[in-house]
């Protein structure tokens, strides 16, 4: 059985976060504010597994350890514009440009971290390191997806 490393996982999330992207980008009303919080369901557990277990790893190491730091302070600014969304209506002026503001925020996250830390952390981590770091983000994130799916549901 294949079991994936982790820059596979990431790589294929971070696809399916950027098409999430695109269809917000050309919603409006109701279903704008639908896909914003698909975008959160999808985004937040990855952003907060991926620091869980392979930012934590990759900190304590010299060599990737400033590019984790960069990593982490991006996710801290998308979290909270993304908060900021969340809290505004679709029908603000300035929902749309916030949106894409966000965005390209996290295309430009993910052309980093894809371009610059996925060698970087090659180097850091064997195969095998790889593949177990993958498992460990996937419970990870479905664990926090399972939290913030209760909280709706607390919230609801």
């Amino acid at each position: 059985m294949h079991r994936p490393e982790i820059y596979e996982l990431l790589a294929r999330e971070h696809e399916e976060i950027d098409e999430l992207f695109h269809e917000l980008l050309a919603a409006k009303g109701k279903l704008a504010a639908e896909l914003l919080a698909r975008v959160r369901l999808k985004l937040v557990p990855h952003s907060r597994a991926e620091e869980a277990v392979f930012y934590l790893r990759l900190q304590e190491d010299e060599r990737t350890a400033e590019k984790v730091r960069v990593s982490l302070e991006e996710h801290k600014q998308v979290e909270n514009l993304l908060g900021e969304l969340v809290a505004m209506s679709p029908r603000d002026d300035n929902w749309a440009a916030r949106a894409r503001v966000l965005a390209d925020m996290v295309g430009h996250h993910v052309d980093e971290e894809e371009g610059e830390l996925f060698p970087l952390a090659r180097r850091v981590l064997d195969p095998h390191e790889a593949q177990r770091l993958g498992a460990a983000f996937e419970t990870e994130r479905d664990r926090v997806w399972e939290y913030i799916l209760g909280q709706q549901r607390g919230a609801a």
